[in-house]
């Protein structure tokens, strides 16, 4: 965690906002079980009033109460209601809702199927029929054999006798031969294994019975013939079983409730609407739609007879509840209650309702809020990374800037300049370092112009000094008294010294940072010095080492040579003349190392970074030696961008000066 920048930090923080929606997702798992409950209280409210209704029903509405009585169901037809919206085009992409309302039927091997719907305005059917051989009718006058379906609604008895896919007349037989019923519409259209009729009939030319046949014609070598005539009620008229007629629907909201009738054999004589809507026209719910669905494995939905332990409870009069498919999206209450005609319990019925619409708006309040929240948080994470990239910016240029300030020597190199375009704490943090680099600065100054001033006004007491020391008459003077005033000049020679090399360490500091820098090569120059090296002190060897053909840096080549001189000057006052003074320029890693290394005594350790300070010496008649030599070589290796040091040699048999260049200093052939 420590080693994280500021903008991974910000960003692990942000990352908290996660929570959020696991929390909140956690709620609405609890409020789906509050919307759970009270769906299933108003389920048993709405219940107790439908079951109160129904059995007022029971004792007015004797057709109703035979419908309980009679066990024979096969002797009604049923006829669904229409919940979704159809288009009379002979197709049945649009009939699969009411699948479970389709009577079947099966001729010479060959299935065909009708289904029933209706509205308070229309009934609609659709007839499919499986037929290896389509025989369309040929005239208008209707002579000749060809395939049709007829159709007996009460007093109405229409064919359907088409001449070719597409719309077709619903014919009737009069006195005067057959006639067009226009308010029919109905549709014929082939398919891969037969054909399909879909129509619609108004409900005031639909009576109460129904009789429906199929004249199937198929094409012979001699022509065409009759294959054969089947019905779907046995070739007799049987009852509608008009779900209308009982007038309950009225009360109910069909996307909300299911109800559903049963008599004491739990054979089911009603049932209507459905619970789960098609959520798919919204897209948002289109995510939650696999739940919803899916087939109920305990649904009621199109099952004939019902067969449970909770109805089985009901039909010895009392009340059972129940939550289907709980901790589900797709889970709904069940009330089962009993029904009675005069004190006799007849059936029971049935209702289920399911929550799926409220926890679908729960739902999509929780997308919002969820979508809502990725865009807020998106912005805020954008926006904290913009301000904590500038941060980091700032903080790292005003690092930069610090760390220039101030040389390796301690030297000011330029005062920080104050921030006045911002008002937050990295530019009060700016303007703070700008300040104590003013500071720096000024004492800096100070300290310079100490040294001139003290060069200037100690010359001159200095000067009497030892001049008043010369004129001293020293003959008149014993021993003790001459020693006395031998150290008084030796101390005034040494303090006037001091004051010089003073003065020109601050002229050298100065010289070198007004210094113009430049490429150039060291390894032609190193070679000439090595020469003048042997020339001037002939008493000692000196060796160039290095296996570069080239080794360019950017500073001054006279400085760079006045360096040298420092450092080869001091090999030789060190120097035990065992072995040649060695001169070494390599590669090292990524970095480039110039060294000088001489034979004789060691340095402490403890010393090794003290032989580069101001006025330190290690000779030991330094009288003529100030300690300014390696002081003002590891200034010129600064300003060239290098750093130095010292090391005693691994066989403790001298030391080692290293000149060490990083690779950002420095261009050197590999």
């Amino acid at each position: 965690m420590n080693s994280l920048s500021l903008t991974s930090r910000l960003l692990l923080l942000s990352l908290l906002f996660i929570l959020i929606p696991l929390i909140s997702w956690l709620l609405l798992a609890k409020f789906e079980k509050d919307i759970e409950r009270n769906a299933l209280t108003q389920t048993e409210e709405q219940a107790q009033i439908m079951s109160g209704f129904i059995n007022q029903l029971l004792q007015t509405d004797r057709s109703l109460q035979q419908q309980f009585l009679n066990t024979n169901q096969q002797k009604q037809f049923p006829i669904a209601l229409k919940e979704t919206a159809l288009l009379v085009d002979g197709y049945s992409d649009e009939w699969y809702p009411y699948q479970s309302a389709s009577t079947v039927i099966r001729n010479f091997g060959q299935n065909a199927s009708l289904t029933l719907i209706e509205d308070k305005d229309f009934v609609y059917g659709l007839f499919e029929v499986e037929d290896n051989s389509i025989v369309y009718r040929e005239r208008l006058d209707l002579v000749g054999l060809s395939d049709k379906i007829t159709l007996v609604l009460g007093a109405y008895q229409m064919q359907f006798l088409p001449m070719a896919p597409g719309k077709v007349p619903a014919l009737r037989q009069t006195a005067d031969g057959y006639r067009e019923v226009t308010p029919v519409y109905a549709v014929w259209q082939e398919r891969t294994e037969g054909y399909q009729l879909e129509f619609r009939i108004p409900q005031s030319l639909v009576g109460k019975t129904i009789s429906a046949e199929i004249t199937d014609i198929d094409r012979a070598q001699s022509g065409v013939a009759l294959q054969g005539i089947y019905s779907f009620t046995n070739f007799e008229s049987l009852s509608l079983h008009s779900r209308l007629q009982s007038g309950v629907l009225s009360l109910l909201e069909p996307e909300m409730y299911r109800l559903t009738l049963t008599n004491n054999q739990g054979e089911v004589l009603y049932q209507f609407g459905q619970l789960h809507t098609d959520i798919r026209s919204n897209w948002r719910n289109r995510i939650w739609s696999s739940a919803t669905q899916e087939k109920l494995s305990d649904s009621l939905l199109g099952k004939k007879s019902i067969s449970s332990v909770s109805l089985d409870l009901a039909f010895t009069g009392r009340t059972q509840t129940e939550v289907v498919n709980s901790s589900q999206l797709s889970a709904f209450s069940r009330v089962y209650k009993p029904l009675y005609s005069n004190n006799q319990l007849v059936g029971a019925m049935i209702l289920e309702s399911s929550p799926v619409n409220e926890k679908l708006q729960l739902r999509d309040f929780w997308l919002r809020f969820l979508l809502l929240l990725g865009l807020v948080w998106g912005l805020f994470v954008w926006w904290l990374v913009k301000q904590s990239r500038r941060y980091s910016r700032r903080i790292m240029e005003l690092r930069d800037l610090t760390e220039g300030s101030i040389s390796e020597e301690g030297q000011i190199r330029y005062v920080i300049d104050m921030d006045e375009e911002f008002d937050d704490e990295v530019s009060d943090l700016t303007n703070s370092f700008s300040l104590l680099t003013n500071r720096l600065k000024q004492y800096h100054d100070y300290q310079e112009k100490l040294v001139s001033r003290l060069n200037h006004e100690l010359r001159t007491p200095i000067a009497i000094i030892r001049s008043s020391l010369d004129n001293i008459n020293r003959d008149s003077l014993s021993e003790d008294e001459l020693q006395l005033i031998d150290n008084a000049q030796s101390g005034a020679v040494r303090m006037s010294q001091t004051i010089s090399r003073l003065s020109e360490a601050n002229k050298l500091e100065q010289a070198i940072r007004s210094a113009d820098k430049e490429p150039f090569d060291m390894l032609p120059v190193l070679k000439d010095l090595v020469l003048a090296y042997r020339t001037n002190w002939h008493e000692h060897e000196f060796e160039l080492v290095s296996d570069l053909e080239e080794a360019r840096v950017l500073g001054s080549k006279d400085l760079f040579v006045q360096m040298l001189d420092k450092l080869i000057s001091n090999a030789v006052d060190f120097d035990n003349k065992t072995r040649p003074i060695q001169i070494a320029l390599k590669r090292k890693d990524r970095q480039l190392v110039l060294s000088v290394s001489n034979g004789g005594p060691t340095i402490a350790r403890k010393h090794l970074h003290d032989v580069f300070s101001l006025m330190h010496s290690s000779r030991k008649h330094s009288n003529q030696h100030l300690g300014l030599g390696l002081y003002v070589a590891r200034l010129i290796a600064s300003f060239h961008g290098a750093k130095v040091n010292a090391e005693n040699q691994i066989d403790g048999t001298g030391v080692t000066i290293n000149i060490v260049w990083r690779n950002k200093h420095f261009t050197a052939s590999p």
